[in-house]
């Protein structure tokens, strides 16, 4: 009997494993550990933060939505919201989950992907039929939506960014926007800190607006050092500075009465570079 016993809690704990190794796998990804922020959540003094200017811009970031949690989060805010998705790859909606949660997204496919589209859709086969836009879905939740291709391990293009400064300087000033990439970290990082640079450039110097933007959650856009098994590169992340850099540029001289388009200012700006000696 006691013998009995032992087997069956050893099966019954094997089971146990057994269950939460597939949870693990259905339910976490990669945009489950990113981070939602506002530009009014808590700072700590010990920060040292100049926080000029960021109490108020009404804006959130964070990873590809949860509609009813983003809801929730922004109950406060009950008009005027627009959804900012900066992914330039194809994503939509299942009934409510995220096509990158089924690797939509990607040409090579691991067992999890697998399992999950197994489960959830029937098939191991891309269901492109069953996929909502995310604007659609986000109409149905009360949120507009704009679509801005941002890249953030390459160039972003100047229509993109041509694009980001015409929208913002067309938003009705009482207008909460939120941010949004796969992960929440790279591209909505890059987002926020452009837009806190358009209202803030060139009371708040950009090291401080980026620092700022850091604390509460984003990347640290200063940074060039890359991460062991991490997706960027130095050069990547170097490029990705140089750019920030050059929109604060390129806004501050805007603000003072110079060129207006970021395209025309940025093909000037590497016309001269090309001609110095």
């Amino acid at each position: 009997m006691k013998k009995f016993l032992q087997i069956r809690n050893l099966l019954m704990g094997t089971m146990l494993l057994l269950l939460l190794g597939i949870a693990y796998v259905l339910f976490t990804d990669d945009y489950t550990q990113a981070k939602f922020r506002t530009m009014q959540d808590a700072i700590s003094s010990s920060k040292h933060a100049n926080l000029t200017g960021l109490r108020e811009i009404r804006a959130s970031g964070g990873p590809i939505v949860n509609f009813p949690h983003l809801k929730k989060k922004l109950k406060r805010h009950k008009k005027n919201l627009i959804i900012v998705d900066g992914m330039w790859e194809y994503h939509g909606y299942i009934n409510g989950i995220p096509t990158t949660y089924f690797g939509y997204q990607k040409q090579d496919l691991d067992l999890r992907y697998l399992l999950r589209r197994l489960i959830f859709t029937g098939t191991t086969r891309a269901r492109p039929d069953l996929v909502t836009p995310e604007a659609k879905v986000a109409k149905s939740y009360g949120f507009g939506h704009k679509n801005i291709k941002i890249d953030s391990k390459a160039l972003t293009t100047n229509q993109a960014v041509d694009e980001f400064v015409a929208f913002f300087d067309a938003l009705p000033p009482n207008t909460w926007v939120h941010f949004h990439c796969r992960l929440g970290k790279g591209r909505t990082s890059m987002m926020l800190v452009m837009l806190d640079t358009m209202k803030n450039a060139p009371k708040v110097a950009l090291a401080d607006i980026i620092k700022r933007q850091h604390i509460l959650g984003s990347e640290n856009l200063s940074n060039t050092i890359s991460k062991k098994g991490g997706t960027y590169t130095s050069e990547t992340l170097t490029n990705r500075k140089k750019f920030i850099e050059n929109f604060y540029e390129f806004v501050c001289q805007r603000k003072a009465g110079g060129i207006q388009r970021w395209s025309d200012w940025n093909d000037l700006k590497k016309t001269s570079q090309t001609k110095t000696p």
